[in-house]
């Protein structure tokens, strides 16, 4: 369970991560009685909150937040089973994953294993897990050690870094790393390093050029679309756009620029030699794709 203190912090900063993401449908000016029982919960008076949120429930039956909150509170005083059902008619009102999450850790509590994992696994399938630590939280030492347990962690940690376990969005992994690239002449053109970076979710190119400049482009796949996208900036000002997709074993970026009045369709095209060697083309064409010339075609070896 999301420990008090956090809670309260939460609750004085941002009105409660499930006030902010879920809305509790608490009238939106508080009644007296509810503002009491909110004093008493930011001052840890757990007993004396949670009778008040009783009293504020019995004229307010809708008030998600006030179920929430005297969730909350039971489970702190260690009122599991009282906890639990506050929870479930938080959860009725407001579908609030805080809560599901909750109730799955009321049941570890009371050694009721298999109902805390059927919550647990709809916590995590409902959002959760970028805000709890399951090898962590305390309340869940009960289940730890049980198998299923593990299934959880990965769960959750599928939740948490979607991309890295998105066959779409390793299709570019081949281009991760640091290389010295070479144009067919074996003249070296630049280094270049390639990161991942927001969980696996993009990649960051990192270009130095042998003759001064640099630049560096964002990449990334949209589920949204089943495409990728390139976006190019480099010292000089040149700015570029593409979208693409991965297809007979290469990336392939389209794109366009206007200069001048004069359109120019791009193509960018990496192909995966081997783990340690990867060709990069680049063409354009000025006359609507009739004719494409090579503008750059250059060979990614990776450093030792």
């Amino acid at each position: 369970m999301r420990k008090y203190l956090i809670a309260i912090l939460l609750f004085v900063f941002v009105g409660f991560f499930a006030d902010e993401c879920y809305a509790q449908q608490a009238p939106p000016t508080p009644s007296l009685k509810m503002t009491a029982a909110n004093e008493l919960y930011k001052q840890q008076k757990f007993q004396e909150a949670a009778v008040a949120f009783g009293e504020v429930l019995k004229d307010e039956p809708n008030n998600g937040r006030a179920w929430y909150l005297l969730g909350m509170s039971l489970h702190t005083l260690g009122k599991y089973e009282q906890a639990i059902s506050a929870f479930e008619k938080n959860v009725a009102i407001t579908q609030n994953p805080n809560s599901i999450y909750n109730i799955a850790c009321g049941y570890s509590r009371l050694n009721q294993t298999d109902k805390a994992f059927e919550w647990l696994e709809k916590s995590l399938n409902n959002g959760i897990a970028q805000f709890v630590n399951l090898e962590t939280d305390a309340d869940l030492e009960n289940i730890r050690k049980d198998a299923r347990f593990r299934k959880m962690t990965d769960l959750a940690e599928r939740k948490k870094k979607p991309c890295m376990f998105s066959a779409e969005a390793r299709q570019f992994d081949f281009w991760i790393g640091d290389w010295e690239v070479f144009m067919p002449n074996g003249q070296k053109a630049g280094t270049n390093s390639v990161q991942l970076f927001s969980n696996g979710c993009g990649l960051l190119e990192n270009w130095t050029s042998a003759i001064g400049g640099d630049g560096k482009s964002i990449n990334f796949y949209d589920p949204g679309t089943a495409k990728w996208y390139q976006s190019w900036i480099g010292s000089g000002g040149g700015a570029l756009r593409y979208e693409g997709i991965f297809k007979d074993g290469a990336m392939r970026f389209e794109g366009e620029t206007v200069a001048n009045g004069k359109k120019t369709l791009q193509k960018l095209t990496f192909f995966k030699l081997d783990e340690n060697t990867v060709r990069q083309i680049f063409e354009a064409s000025t006359d609507e794709g009739k004719t494409w010339t090579v503008t750059f075609d250059g060979k990614y070896v990776r450093k030792k």
